[in-house]
């Protein structure tokens, strides 16, 4: 597939970028996009400049373009960095299409200018980017401008202006202002321009906005003196002339301020300033107008100054420049000037003026030239241009009638949409906060229910975990009873029993009673009742030791670690009944001659770890014996751990964790 590159590549470009602009690609765009790449990957090799494209970034390809030079250059550096950028949500994308648009209006390529605007707008409303938004307005409003589309630059300037107050941005929104009321002007809406402009005096910042408050005060003085309040105009160019920044500036207003002395008659005011700017200008055209200007005020004020030879200087350098908009005020002045003294002249500057007037389309200057020519001109000429001028008077109050309603126009239907937008989101904004509530109420619901259950939980947990204190508390006391049944009953009455029989019965029955009340006595001791205050450690280690044979060793470690103040009453308990399990059962069973026990904490959990060099056993978990059952069933009530460890020949171990 072969296609011609420059063609290729500009409808590969668009193609891709109608995806990106688009929220939802079209399937033949995609495949427009899809078929040209092919094209481009497969009949040719990768040129350098496809490779810069491929190896670039957007915004490297944005600061080259700030580098070079002409605009046509600027616009190829932004071409490769829109086509780097990958998704629409790239906050370059809005910078690279503004530099984009600035430099087409550059070239006069108002076609692409109004094409890229409408896609920075489309992306800043994608990315809701406002300050974007407000500059693809100002963009368009700048093509407009160019295209002399007043009404279409006062409609998007508006926009602007509104959407840079939105982002509190006074000073963007102030120059905006400023530029609907020069399109006003320039349609004629004179008050209206004079109002606009007030606001944008009350928008703009005096630190950094001296050259639009000084074209603001311009323009209102332009508006006065078109209403010939000639001083309300001069006090305003001199406002003008203080915030102005430049010396063309400068001089440009001070013409102004002349022309409006000029139509006081004040013409020596009007003379001093002709003759003090006319020598200071380096542009041909000012020079042509400041002299032409000095001139006609010389002629006005001494009508026997000899004027034409400056007149015509004037004309000349109008004509070489070529400065068409100039030339009217020189066509109209040699025609006053001639008036009275070469009527043909006149004529003809009067004629050269009303043509010049109809090509440019300006009215005034029409207006001039049309009544110099009626009253002498020949009836038939004079009958056509009195119909003209009918007609320009008609059409010049229809138009300044249809300027001033259609900017209101424009300005209200702003307003109500905007306001339809306000009321909407109002709308919005309160469905929202039904739904927020109505979530809010079912989460309140959610937690409401859930703290509910996990009340119970924790109400079911207590009660089991206290009735788990209890059942321990109450075996603790019954054993304590039953100790103390032993020890004051039946030890007691064995111990008499064997008193009374002792001189009568054989040595051998005494001996037999004698361990019988041994034995009770032991098992009253096993469970009497148990210290569990500060003495406890204490406590637990002597019963460790009266339970140790006397010829086995025993070692204790790790004790004073333990905080057995904070550990609770049961637990000491607990902990006391197993270990004093696990002694008689070492002492009756295992023949231990060493025997361990140690005590860490780690991780909130009491690790007990015994250990003896016992005969050991082939352990069997479901063969333990009553002992062994009693330790785990003891260890499981305080929901802790037990791990039994032994073999016949290596003694017996046990870990044990009990949560603290």
């Amino acid at each position: 597939m072969i296609i011609f590159k420059p063609l290729k590549s500009a409808v590969y470009y668009f193609a891709y970028f109608r995806c990106m602009q688009s929220k939802k690609s079209t399937p033949w765009t995609l495949f427009i996009l899809l078929l040209l790449f092919y094209a481009c990957k497969n009949d040719e090799p990768v040129s350098s400049q496809e490779e810069e494209v491929i190896g670039g970034s957007a915004f490297s390809f944005l600061e080259k373009a700030r580098e070079v030079e002409g605009a046509r250059e600027k616009i190829e550096q932004i071409n490769k960095g829109l086509l780097v950028v990958k998704n629409r949500r790239d906050t370059l994308l809005p910078l690279l299409l503004d530099y984009k648009v600035k430099n087409h209006n550059k070239l006069k390529e108002y076609d692409s200018s109004l094409y890229f605007a409408d896609s920075l707008i489309n992306i800043a409303q994608f990315q809701k980017d406002t300050a974007s938004l407000a500059k693809g307005f100002y963009r368009k409003s700048r093509i407009n401008e160019y295209l002399k589309n007043q009404e279409e630059v006062y409609s998007y300037n508006f926009e602007a202006s509104r959407l840079f107050l939105a982002i509190k941005d006074s000073s963007q929104a102030g120059r905006r202002t400023l530029e609907m009321a020069i399109a006003q002007n320039r349609l004629g809406d004179f008050t209206g321009s004079q109002e606009t402009a007030t606001e944008a005096l009350k928008l703009l910042d005096k630190k950094i906005d001296s050259v639009y408050l000084s074209s603001a005060y311009n323009e209102i003085a332009l508006v006065y003196h078109k209403q010939k309040l000639y001083e309300d105009a001069a006090s305003e160019y001199k406002n003008a002339l203080r915030f102005s920044s430049s010396t063309a500036d400068s001089l440009s207003i001070l013409n102004n301020l002349a022309l409006v002395f000029k139509d006081k008659k004040n013409y020596p005011d009007a003379i001093l300033i002709w003759k003090d700017i006319v020598g200071k200008t380096d542009s041909d055209d000012k020079k042509a107008r400041f002299l032409d200007n000095l001139t006609y005020a010389k002629w006005l004020q001494d009508p026997s100054f000899p004027a034409e030879k400056d007149f015509l200087v004037a004309l000349q350098m109008r004509n070489e420049i070529p400065d068409r908009e100039g030339l009217l005020g020189s066509f109209d002045h040699l025609s006053q000037f001639y008036e009275n003294t070469d009527v043909g002249l006149s004529t003809q500057y009067s004629e050269e003026l009303l043509a010049l007037a109809q090509e440019l389309q300006n009215t005034d200057a029409e207006f001039i030239a049309l009544k110099r020519l009626i009253p002498t001109s020949p009836l038939p000429q004079t009958r056509i241009y009195s119909g003209r001028y009918m007609q320009l008077i008609d059409s010049v109050q229809e138009a300044a009638l249809k300027a001033k309603n259609t900017f209101a126009k424009i300005r209200f239907d702003k307003e109500r949409k905007q306001q339809e937008i306000v009321g909407l989101e109002a709308q919005n904004t309160m469905q929202a906060m039904e739904t927020r509530q109505l979530r809010t109420r079912s989460w309140i619901g959610v937690l409401a229910g859930t703290l509910v259950i996990l009340g119970l939980f924790f109400l079911i947990y207590y009660f089991r975990q206290r009735q788990k204190k209890h059942e321990i508390r109450e075996v603790h006391k019954t054993e304590s009873r039953i100790s103390k049944v032993i020890h004051d009953e039946l030890a007691n009455d064995i111990f008499n029993i064997m008193s009374s029989l002792e001189p009568v019965a054989p040595i051998p029955v005494i001996d037999k009673l004698e361990k019988i009340y041994l034995r009770t006595r032991d098992i009253s001791r096993e469970n009497r009742e148990i210290d569990t205050g500060e003495d406890y450690v204490d406590y637990l280690k002597a019963i460790l030791s009266n339970n140790t044979p006397d010829d086995s060793k025993l070692i204790v470690s790790g004790e004073n670690s333990v905080n057995w103040a904070k550990l609770k009453e049961e637990k000491k308990i607990v902990i006391y009944r197993v270990l004093q399990e696990l002694m008689i059962n070492m002492k009756k069973h295992s023949g231990a001659k060493l025997v361990a026990i140690s005590f860490v904490v780690k991780n909130k959990t009491l690790n007990i770890r015994y250990s003896d060099n016992g005969c050991g056993t082939l352990w069997n978990p479901s063969k333990k014996g009553s002992g062994l059952q009693n330790v785990e069933n003891r260890i499981s009530s305080l929901n802790g751990k037990i791990t039994f460890e032994s073999e016949k020949g290596y003694g017996f171990k046990i870990d044990m964790q009990i949560p603290v």
